[in-house]
């Protein structure tokens, strides 16, 4: 019942800094700042110029005693008093210089989010410490997600002030077993875990509420077992939210519970949560995704560090649960997808194309508690030492040089959103500080790690990316687009080119003589092309249908669009109770005027308590379309709902209702029936004739946070749409299979490299593919890469779409500088896997 699209954090705002010396980086291109670099750099002189040069905290050397500070998490924890009860909240956001409280305009004053990650703090660092203050702090933080759960187990977000008026309908903020929830789990699991030792009473308050919400995360397993096909990748299908990186918070807390309370239900439901991510990992050392377990069911390729607790979740669930092979899914990740961020340099995502950009401490902590979980269960001092080297981006290893976290305040900056000292943000809010205090407290006691806290760059091999759409026309004029994301990745650098018939085009980037001296691996990134696309159709109608919702008058010849299938859900896959409860099809027709409109939805229940803007919060169809099958935006976003005010058609585009646009709603035995007539001028079509084709989309929720339409995929994004086609009685549609599309690459005076694209089972996709199966070695000075269409030619050409080339050494080498003088260097083999580690004495 919900919209399908809902926030799960807090926005960076990179602030104006004063410039430093760049760290050595690996050439990358693309990344240039442009004209709006220029301004910044230009406002940047006249601080620096005008005598305001900002100033910067510095570290001291210090014992590990003093490494963990929680004075500024102490400073953003406000104890309030709500139903009289002693809670606490936690300020959002801190900005420099000042570091006052800043609240979220509009989303509230304090989260779940949040809260419950900064109540793991305390627990965590009141057991190494046995302080009290941490033990009461941690009892006010637990005390306000007790307030924020429903009786259901799913909970609230936000709340608006100190008084504890809830956020209810925010999209950060919506009733929920999503983030939240699943980080409220996670406090609570831990403060029953803590607490049980301590005080029983209330581990045991803390303890109803846990299992209120493992009854609602249980009650989402109904279809364990079942797996989709997603590309041709296999994909547990009962992994909740459809989302491995929610699901493995919610692991973290199953497992913390069951720790302190073992018990068979909670045992069943950690075994199903953490087979199904476990099992989720694809690719290998050079094959992508390079052995990841990605972060979204129903994208294969993409992976984000933002809360990407996969591996973490597995390695501490196999602990608790003496599971080899989840610890063993998790190395296998550990040792070649995440052991890439520390051989060549950290990103934020990849999908296809790693991005650099972002980097905040929410994404760096995750890395850090992975390698310290691997180093716990298998005593591998290989794992110890790649933590520390994680964290050492705290302390300035990083790509831009500067420090991030400073123990004498305990403040931890915001982000990092370029390789300059002026793109830190060096504001310190909630999640960067308690996300930072995570990862110290975490390897405060593991000397094998603390010794690399403070290792430097010193030099190393990296990738080049060059921007396909960039490349020089060599003949014909290629197609430009626009995008940033796709719904299962993002466009690198945000465009993309398609090359058609006779269509050529080159690229050239350089190499240092250094850098001519290593072995390479060359991909591409492209989309895949589904083999079976072609338009569905819809036909004109002979006569206009009344539109009463009855479905009398509709030709039962007409085809139908269906979302019926566990593979259409987005999200939410465990909530599905199969086609004959939950599922809607839908019947097209055309005239000169509308497009005609008959959705039957299957339903145990219609709730619909709202009008006109918040129907999202109940029972509505969602419409999408775009007025080309290639359109770069959607033309229309529209929902038909029955609401206590009778039938609404509600335009998301125009805000308001949708122009000319007549509904019918009418309920039926275990479900209901929407009928519409929408002019073609709503969907920004004008003149619609026979053979014209347009993009549509139509889903709907099935409860909580899911949502399912006739593509499985995200259905704002213009480009996952069907096409359809308007046609006539007895129109000829021969020639609208789809084309065979391929790829011809050659690098420098090499063979080319035909890869063929039209290879999808189900739905277009952005790939990273390997052309070269043995390394080849590329010139010091110019390289060039051509490339040209290479398939289907004459009157069914197609389009061959291109993101970017990945030039990648075969081996990856960073070399470190250790304060005391040692020289580290590390090595990772791509292509076999293996690793090595050095010091020398400097």
């Amino acid at each position: 019942m919900s919209c399908p699209n809902q926030g799960n954090g807090h926005d960076i705002v990179v602030s104006l800094r004063p410039p430093s010396l760049f760290t050595p980086l690996p050439a990358c291109v693309g990344e240039g700042t442009g004209v709006r670099g220029f301004f910044l750099l230009l406002l940047l002189l006249t601080l620096l110029f005008s005598g305001g040069v900002l100033a910067q905290e510095t570290a001291p050397s210090m014992s590990t005693d003093d490494l963990v500070n929680l004075d500024h998490l102490r400073f953003l924890t406000q104890p309030v008093t709500i139903d009289d009860t002693d809670m606490a909240i936690v300020h959002i956001y801190s900005e420099y210089p000042d570091y006052e409280w800043v609240d979220a305009a509009g989303e509230g004053l304090s989260a779940v989010d949040d809260v419950a990650r900064a109540a793991v703090v305390y627990l965590w660092h009141y057991e190494r410490t046995g302080d009290p203050e941490l033990l009461e702090l941690a009892r006010r933080c637990l005390n306000f997600v007790l307030y924020m759960q429903v009786e259901d187990g799913e909970f609230y977000n936000f709340v608006y002030d100190a008084e504890g008026t809830i956020n209810q309908r925010g999209s950060t903020s919506f009733k929920s077993l999503g983030w939240w929830a699943m980080r409220g789990l996670w406090a609570l699991g831990e403060g029953v875990r803590v607490f049980d030792a301590v005080d029983s009473d209330y581990a045991g308050q803390l303890a109803e509420a846990y299992l209120r919400t493992e009854a609602a995360l249980a009650a989402t397993q109904t279809n364990y077992g079942d797996y989709n096909d997603v590309h041709g990748f296999r994909v547990p299908a009962w992994i909740p939210s459809s989302e491995p990186r929610i699901a493995a918070i919610g692991l973290l807390g199953l497992a913390a519970y069951q720790q302190a309370r073992p018990n068979e239900a909670t045992a069943a439901l950690i075994t199903q949560i953490a087979d199904g991510i476990a099992e989720y990992r694809l690719g290998d050392h050079s094959t992508y995704p390079f052995g990841m377990h990605p972060a979204l069911a129903n994208a294969p390729g993409f992976w984000h560090d933002w809360g990407a607790h996969m591996t973490h979740g597995l390695v501490v669930a196999g602990m608790v649960m003496d599971r080899q092979d989840w610890i063993d899914s998790a190395a296998a990740d550990a040792n070649s997808f995440l052991l890439r961020q520390l051989a060549f340099e950290r990103f934020r995502h990849i999908g296809v194309v790693p991005s650099r950009l972002e980097q905040i401490a929410y994404g760096t902590n995750q890395i850090v508690l992975t390698y310290k979980a691997l180093y716990d269960a298998t005593g591998d001092v290989q794992y110890a030492r790649y933590a520390g080297l994680a964290a050492s981006w705290y302390f300035g290893n990083n790509m831009a040089g500067v420090q991030m976290y400073f123990p004498e305040s305990g403040r931890v900056y915001d982000g990092i959103n370029g390789p300059a000292s002026f793109r830190v943000n060096r504001n310190s809010g909630g999640e960067s500080t308690i996300e930072g205090l995570m990862s110290l407290i975490a390897l405060a006691e593991v000397p094998e790690a603390l010794d690399y806290l403070y290792v430097s760059p010193a030099g190393g091999n990296g990738y080049v990316i060059v921007q396909a759409e960039s490349g020089e026309r060599v003949v014909g004029t290629p197609t430009y687009y626009s995008v940033t994301w796709t719904g299962e990745g993002y466009v690198s650098a945000g465009r993309y080119v398609g090359i058609g018939e006779g269509q050529r085009m080159r690229a050239a980037f350089e190499l240092s003589p250094e850098q001519a001296e290593d072995d390479y691996l060359v991909y591409v990134a492209h989309m895949r092309q589904a083999a079976n696309a072609g338009a569905n159709l819809v036909q004109r109608a002979e006569t206009p249908p009344l539109i009463d919702g009855s479905a009398a008058d509709w030709s039962p010849d007409l085809p139908v669009l269906a979302a019926e299938t566990s593979q259409q859900l987005l999200r939410g896959g465990g909530l599905w109770q199969g086609a004959e409860v939950d599922s809607h099809r839908v019947t097209l027709a055309w005239d000169d005027d509308n497009l005609y409109v008959l959705a039957q939805v299957r339903d145990p229940e219609h709730v619909q308590e709202f009008t006109l803007s918040t129907v999202w919060q109940g029972d509505t169809l969602w419409f999408y379309v775009t007025n080309a099958p290639d359109a770069r935006r959607l033309s229309a976003k529209f929902t038909l709902s029955q609401t206590p005010d009778g039938p609404q058609a509600w335009d998301w585009v125009g805000t308001g209702f949708l122009p000319g646009a007549t509904l019918a709603f009418e309920p039926g035995d275990g479900g209901y029936t929407y009928e519409a007539a929408i002019p073609w001028s709503a969907l920004d079509i004008e003149a619609p004739t026979a053979g014209m084709e347009f993009g549509f989309e139509v889903g709907r929720g099935i409860g909580g946070s899911s949502f399912m339409d006739l593509t499985g995929r995200d259905p704002d994004v213009p480009s996952n749409l069907l096409t359809l086609m308007l046609a006539e009685p007895d129109m000829d549609l021969s020639g609208s299979a789809a084309p065979q599309v391929a790829l011809d690459v050659r690098l420098n005076d090499g063979d080319s490299v035909i890869l063929p694209e039209t290879v999808s089972p189900d739905s277009d996709y952005f790939w990273l593919d390997l052309l070269t199966a043995e390394p080849v070695r590329l010139l010091a000075g110019e390289n060039i890469i051509r490339y040209r269409y290479a398939g289907d030619e004459g009157e069914n050409p197609g389009i061959s779409k291109v993101d970017a080339f990945y030039i990648q050494p075969v081996t990856a080498r960073r070399l470190l500088q250790h304060p005391d003088g040692r020289l580290i260097t590390l090595t990772y083999n791509t292509l076999t896997g293996e690793t090595a580690w050095t010091e020398t004495e400097g």
